[in-house]
């Protein structure tokens, strides 16, 4: 499972003299391909405006991936209690020894283990699925578009500016 650290940033540039505006500096909470910018420098955008989108092929691909895992780790994990179950009922009836009881008992809490995995593993896709669309949380003027269609945006360690606006 590949592990990554995102980092969302809003950096505000404060007023240092009278008259001087507030700017804010927008950026995405992710990393990708940007297959979209939907604004022009001076557009008007309000609170919710499409910005700008991701190419979300991978994304989807990864859902997918997660949706198939859990189906999978569920079956695994219903199969699992039910072999625990029936290694308990032969113990009971000192049928089975304690070790294979105890061999049914961990491949149970394996199954639950995975399942548990299973279900991180498509929130995060869902997570990346929800952010590979870039919307305005405010409304104000565009005053730069910082990235372009096919720019690979790398917000592992920084998060890079996208967009500089001016609120209303």
């Amino acid at each position: 499972m590949n592990k990554y650290i995102i980092l969302f940033c809003l950096l505000v540039n404060t007023p240092l003299f009278a008259g001087e505006t507030t700017q804010y500096e927008i950026t995405s909470p992710t990393s990708g391909v940007v297959e979209q910018i939907h604004v022009i420098v001076g557009k008007q955008v309000a609170k919710g405006d499409l910005l700008l989108s991701f190419d979300d092929s991978l994304i989807l691909s990864n859902l997918s991936e997660a949706q198939a895992t859990i189906k999978l780790a569920k079956l695994n994990q219903i199969e699992a209690k039910k072999e625990q179950d029936r290694a308990e009922e032969l113990y009971d009836r000192t049928v089975l020894s304690e070790h294979d009881l105890q061999q049914a008992r961990v491949a149970n809490a394996k199954a639950l283990a995975q399942f548990a995995q299973a279900k991180n593993q498509l929130q995060h896709a869902l997570w990346d699925k929800k952010h590979s669309k870039l919307s305005a949380s405010f409304s104000g003027e565009v005053l730069q578009i910082l990235a372009y269609p096919g720019q690979y945006v790398n917000n592992q360690f920084t998060a890079q500016p996208l967009f500089i606006i001016k609120p209303k």
